[in-house]
């Protein structure tokens, strides 16, 4: 891990610590505490070797969401977390939705914070590795958003800003001027008669053109899940520690940050990124099929039952997701049988 992890918050208690928890990370991550926050100065000076932006969203010397639409724009693929206040949902979604990476509450513990950093590190460098898809133009039979006034060239840019992605990005993936692809997000709001991209985004996540992107992604196991952060609770068990039974019932699902989990009735280790638990959240008696036991320690983030159903009905690509999961399961299951 090289580069700079770039600190715009101003100097308190809270910034003090979270250095410390920085220097957790390891590998090398250099950190910059720039004296201006200004994203335009930023981008110019820390641009090639920007791994990480982290923001007080609570600063009150700057417009925060304005600074992260700009770092958005300016330094692509670089995630921006902001911190905030617990239980300010509103406020987690405007960040979001102006190009934040993720947001975490500033009561989240030590472990947690490090936990969530190396997560939003290790998504950042999968996705670098990754080609870019562009949503195929030629849908043949698939809806389009025509119907709702936008032309081909519009939908395409609205699919891949139903993506994540910023100007800058789909400006490079179409073949576009960014400033091309401005003009053409301002029709769209326009057209949709929505007030900004992100409620131009809820309206694109209802059509299936453009939702194709996401479901190419969860078909190649390859699915984003930055976005569940702030709602899932970091946790650390020592080795040995039983996460559940057999015939327990299924209230949670789980994603492993570091070490490995074992499914002892069926004989499966589980590492690094892999997420479980999810046949005994959607199954009908609730129940779960095997037990799951930490293998030397394991640090995990768990996401309660219904907030995976809210995501599920939310989110197209996390649907599919979930559902080949438990067909992959399943299916392993009969081969074993």
């Amino acid at each position: 891990m090289t580069g700079k992890a770039i600190v715009l918050f101003e100097r308190n208690s809270l910034a003090e610590g979270l250095l410390t928890r920085l220097r957790d990370l390891n590998g090398g991550l250099d950190i910059s505490w720039p004296v201006s926050a200004d994203p335009g100065l930023l981008a110019a000076e820390h641009g090639q070797s920007a791994r990480l932006v982290l923001l007080d969203g609570d600063r009150s010397d700057i417009d925060p969401m304005a600074v992260i639409a700009v770092l958005a724009q300016r330094l692509p693929g670089v995630p921006v977390v902001v911190f905030g206040a617990p239980g300010e949902s509103s406020r987690e979604s405007v960040a979001l939705a102006a190009g934040a990476t993720a947001f975490i509450p500033k009561d989240y513990t030590s472990a947690a914070i490090v936990a969530a950093l190396r997560l939003v590190l290790a998504n950042a460098e999968d996705a670098a590795s990754r080609q870019p898809r562009v949503a195929d133009a030629g849908a043949g039979s698939v809806p389009a958003l025509r119907d709702l006034g936008l032309t081909d060239a519009e939908s395409a840019v609205l699919a891949l800003a139903a993506q994540g992605k910023t100007n800058h990005e789909i400006a490079l993936a179409l073949g576009k001027r960014e400033g091309t692809v401005r003009i053409q997000m301002s029709a769209i709001l326009r057209k949709l008669e929505v007030r900004n991209r992100s409620e131009a985004i809820i309206v694109a996540m209802r059509v299936i053109k453009v939702v194709r992107s996401q479901i190419e992604q969860a078909e190649h196991r390859e699915l984003d899940i930055g976005w569940l952060l702030p709602h899932m609770e970091f946790r650390r068990h020592p080795a040995g520690h039983e996460l559940f039974r057999k015939g327990d019932r299924g209230d949670e699902l789980y994603l492993i940050q570091r070490g490995r989990v074992r499914l002892p009735e069926i004989e499966v280790d589980l590492g690094e990124h892999d997420m479980f638990g999810e046949i005994g959240i959607f199954s009908p008696d609730h129940l779960r099929t095997c037990s799951a036991v930490c293998v030397g320690e394991v640090d995990l983030f768990a996401l309660s039952e219904d907030k995976v159903k809210q995501a599920y009905f939310l989110n197209p690509g996390f649907a599919l997701f979930i559902l080949q999961a438990v067909t992959r399961r399943l299916m392993a299951d009969r081969q074993r049988s």
